[in-house]
């Protein structure tokens, strides 16, 4: 039976690869043929000179994901924290490469792609000075600007690269780097929607115990001073989706103390109210972290997110799930698909209902 009403359904990217023991940070986005595609880095451990960057498409037409390849590896260095974006017609990954003894140490890199990420162009650089990082979506604004968020690895401060809407040039913002947003203890890894024509919104991972929120009027030209959200932090990534119908979508670990549980909120007011939360990782002990989200063309969401460390793991969802707030029951450590359809909560499935559409 088709879903009617509030989906969800959540399954794993791929089952764990003791060859590869260690996954994480996960990035995901809609190629222009329809395929669903989510590429995050592995290896023996984080920072491992074995680590490389692996993709996984969930094909148009498919319930289940593809088995995990090597999209990027630099020989005898780290890649890490990809960032997979499209603009319709190409995908860009950006990504770094550890140069140096950690992530303080890397430049930030390009490749490209225009049939779908089945190949690559060679590495370009988009900053080869070690120090910032990537590792949020990009969103193209209101005025064909697309915006990358960045952010300084040792000084705890985040900015945002500018691309032209050609992506041929870009410029950091704001100018002056003592500029950038910083709370007391630090905040990273900023997560951005334009909430109005060139008000942009930024939600910060940081070490104060809460998620701030920075705001820019100019188009990322330059930011508020930050503010503390209601909701805890416990110094772990967050993740914030402008969806077609304006409304707002925050993933995020709600608790100070514990990386779990992953949750979802809506926002109809463009981020001044959060309300049907819902829980798709509820389980206390393992870490759910990292998430990421985007929209397909279908109207579905969909978020991905570090499993303990050792997997990515994908929920696709519609809006009225959201607003029904059916929670998911985890099943750490099995590794079983969970589906939420026609108003029956399913603990395990042999497959999701969903495939994505194909695309153009």
């Amino acid at each position: 039976m088709e879903p009617t009403g509030a989906y969800a359904c959540r399954q794993d990217v791929a089952a764990p690869d003791p060859n590869v023991p260690k996954v994480h940070a996960a990035a995901i986005a809609q190629a222009p043929q329809g395929d669903i595609l989510t590429v995050y880095y592995g290896g023996t451990s984080e920072g491992s000179a074995n680590q490389a960057l692996y993709l996984s498409r969930l094909a148009a037409g498919k319930k289940t994901w593809s088995k995990p390849e090597v999209v990027f590896d630099e020989p005898g260095k780290a890649d890490g924290n990809p960032v997979l974006w499209s603009d319709g017609k190409r995908l860009y990954l950006f990504f770094v490469t550890i140069e140096g003894h950690g992530w303080e140490q890397a430049p930030i890199r390009l490749i490209t792609s225009d049939d779908g990420g089945h190949t690559w162009s060679d590495p370009a650089y988009i900053r080869k000075e070690w120090g910032w990082m990537v590792g949020t979506n990009p969103i193209r604004m209101s005025n064909g600007e697309v915006l990358l968020p960045i952010y300084d690895e040792s000084g705890s401060s985040s900015g945002f690269y500018v691309f032209s809407q050609d992506m041929s040039t870009w410029k950091a913002y704001p100018e002056e780097q003592g500029s950038w947003i910083r709370t007391p203890k630090g905040s990273i890894q900023p997560t951005v929607a334009e909430v109005e024509p060139g008000r942009l919104v930024a939600y910060l991972r940081t070490g104060d115990g809460a998620i701030y929120k920075s705001e820019s009027t100019d188009f990322a030209r330059t930011w508020s001073a930050p503010v503390a959200e209601p909701i805890g932090n416990p110094n772990s990534r967050v993740a914030a989706l402008k969806l077609a119908d304006g409304n707002l979508v925050l993933a995020y670990n709600p608790w100070v103390e514990h990386r779990s549980p992953m949750r979802l909120s809506l926002s109809p007011d463009k981020g001044r109210t959060w309300e049907n939360t819902v829980d798709v990782e509820a389980q206390s002990g393992p870490q759910f972290t990292y998430p990421v989200l985007t929209q397909s063309a279908d109207g579905f969401i969909h978020l991905v997110y570090s499993y303990n460390r050792n997997n990515i793991r994908h929920v696709v969802f519609n809006e009225q799930y959201l607003r029904d707030s059916v929670g998911l029951i985890s099943n750490w450590p099995e590794h079983t698909s969970t589906e939420f359809k026609n108003g029956v909560r399913r603990n395990v499935v042999r497959q999701c209902s969903y495939a994505p559409a194909k695309g153009n």
